[in-house]
């Protein structure tokens, strides 16, 4: 079965059809990678997976259950789907620590000195575990994206779901933020990523989707999707981003 399953997902912003009837299936453990121009409907589709986005239509189900937000509780759903943005979304006026022991211990109801422990363990994966008394605004972008990585991985998600983690760096810090997310590939993570980083997905990848006009045009592994892709579009992307 299927870890998560989306089936003809549509999404309107009022008259704006964004997303057109996506059917996605991600298997424990796989690991895709959405790429297409902006606009084309990659980070839409990636936040109506845990509903921050309300799809217009489709069904989503994971871990073996329809999410309907009417009786699924989406705060258990979204804890257990991991969520990485562009812009980081770190609290400003809490410092590295508690922006990641915060949800382990208001939503998991885990006891403050276990998630310090969880906390102090996540830094020293992300290769952090100086800055945990410092607070955002004296991290680079490269180290916020890390500690936003630390503090979705405190929930123990099954699912993390990454929205252009890399878009926002410097192209110093893109690397750091790469080889983390590397590193979770081999442990074994179920990982969707929207990226435009096409190396790196050609690296990761179990799959690869190109999306183009809130549809998925072409999809395939690296190697079938990056070097002989059949569609004229997808051809005409990769040029364009490919030196």
């Amino acid at each position: 079965m299927a870890l998560l399953s989306a089936q003809n997902i549509h999404k309107n912003f009022g008259q704006l059809e964004v997303l057109k009837g996506i059917d996605l299936e991600v298997q424990a453990g796989e690991v895709i990678c959405l790429i297409g121009a902006s606009g084309s409907g990659k980070s839409t589709f990636l936040r109506c997976l845990n509903y921050l986005e309300l799809p217009t239509d489709g069904i989503i189900n994971y871990q073996g259950t329809p999410i309907d937000p009417k009786v699924t509780n989406l705060n258990q759903v979204r804890s257990s789907m991991g969520m990485v943005f562009q812009h980081f979304n770190l609290f400003p006026h809490m410092s590295v620590l508690e922006n990641i022991i915060e949800a382990p211990i208001k939503v998991q109801k885990i006891k403050r000195s276990e998630a310090i422990q969880i906390a102090n363990r996540l830094l020293e994966k992300v290769g952090l575990s100086d800055k945990a008394k410092e607070y955002p605004a004296r991290l680079s972008g490269g180290q916020k994206q890390r500690v936003a990585i630390a503090r979705a991985l405190a929930m123990d998600p099954k699912l993390m779901l990454f929205d252009e983690p890399t878009s926002a760096l410097d192209p110093e810090t893109v690397e750091s933020v790469l080889n983390v997310m590397k590193q979770l590939v081999n442990d074994g993570m179920t990982m969707i990523i929207v990226t435009h980083e096409i190396s790196f997905a050609r690296a990761v990848a179990d799959r690869i989707c190109f999306l183009h006009e809130g549809k998925i045009l072409e999809e395939g592994s690296p190697c079938e999707l990056l070097d002989s892709p059949k569609n004229a579009r997808t051809q005409e992307f990769l040029k364009s981003v490919i030196a």
